[in-house]
């Protein structure tokens, strides 16, 4: 399965369970979009952090490496599953969007010319 798939899978459960109602306030027919949307967007945006947040919480307790391995990629999984749907609902098609960036980041000096 490749990522597009994946992205169409998880978009349609995203509408399926109601989220595209919750957080889609417009349908975005012009360049700026209204600012409730705008908050909504930052509020979705933000719950990307609560996943990273609770692989760090995991790491932080210390836990045993099977058992920190298996939070890892649920809390993984999380994270890609929100931004995933957020591209999905901005009609961004994030194969896409990744190849660019990799093409990007390719030309790139080693750790951006900085030390560590």
């Amino acid at each position: 399965m490749e990522l597009n798939d994946i992205q169409r899978l998880l978009g349609e459960e995203y509408v399926q369970n109601g989220y595209m109602d919750m957080w889609c306030v417009d349908l975005y027919q012009t360049d700026l979009p209204s600012q409730t949307q705008r908050i909504y967007d930052i509020a979705e945006i933000g719950l990307w952090n609560t996943e990273v947040s609770e692989a760090l919480e995991d790491t932080r307790k210390k836990k045993n490496n099977k058992e920190l391995r298996a939070k890892w990629g649920e809390e993984g999984a999380d994270v890609i599953i929100r931004v995933l749907n957020f591209l999905s609902r901005k009609e961004i098609d994030a194969e896409k969007a990744i190849l660019e960036k990799h093409q990007k980041n390719i030309g790139r000096e080693k750790l951006h010319g900085n030390e560590v």
